[in-house]
């Protein structure tokens, strides 16, 4: 398998993981060391995209599917770029977005690992 299918693995299993509600498969695709900006511009770590999109319930993955995916792999480090369409439940309100996302990966023992992120608004779905 090469490191761009390896990626693209790692981005299905966190669709799967959010949808599911999954914390322990989350965790461990995420880097400890984890940053993500989301489209309000909104700063969280690992502990903190967890709990606000998987565990608090106030956000609720339906579906989570990306498109257009470009990985440029750089040593032991990937930059991924990518098009989500979001179907989810904030709140009492359901959602539908489109977002253009930027992912960087790392590799460490063996395995690729989300290590930081940041995703933009680019219309409704």
């Amino acid at each position: 398998m090469t490191p761009v299918d390896e990626i693209r693995l790692v981005l299905e299993a966190k669709a799967a993981a959010l949808v599911a509600r999954n914390a322990i498969d989350l965790g461990a695709l995420i880097h400890s060391d984890f940053v993500y900006v989301n489209a309000s511009g909104r700063r969280f770590d690992k502990a903190g995209y967890i709990e606000t999109y998987c565990t608090s319930g106030k956000v609720v993955f339906a579906e989570q599917r990306f498109a257009n995916l470009e990985i440029k792999l750089i040593d032991d480090f990937a930059v991924a770029t990518l098009s989500i369409n979001d179907e989810l439940r904030i709140g009492e309100r359901m959602v539908s977005g489109r977002y253009k996302s930027l992912c960087v990966f790392s590799r460490s023992s063996g395995r690729w690992r989300w290590t930081a992120g940041q995703t933009m608004a680019t219309g409704t779905a």
